[in-house]
């Protein structure tokens, strides 16, 4: 376990375990060994994904604003301007 990360506790969102695997067969033509969402979920992340290959997904959870992958661009820039607007109108 990371004891001692700022981020245990928090709820995020990344690559899933399948969208790594098409990654890996389509593009990198290489195994990935390192599995992110294990990683995260062992250093105290609650990490959650899309059932959904390659659809948009972002979770927000205090400061923390994660996409799941690239098309979650979009609603992860949504989400960070409505958080500067929120610091933005408690200053």
């Amino acid at each position: 376990m990371g004891k001692g990360w700022q981020y245990a506790g928090y709820k995020m969102t990344v690559f899933s375990a399948t969208e790594e695997k098409v990654i890996e067969d389509t593009i990198l033509y290489a195994k990935i060994y390192f599995d992110m969402p294990l990683a995260l979920n062992l250093a105290g992340g609650i990490v959650s994904t899309t059932p959904v290959d390659f659809d948009p997904y972002v979770i927000e959870d205090r400061e923390l604003i994660t996409g799941q992958n690239p098309r979650s661009d979009h609603p992860i820039a949504v989400a960070l301007i409505a958080a500067l607007d929120r610091k933005r109108a408690a200053a």
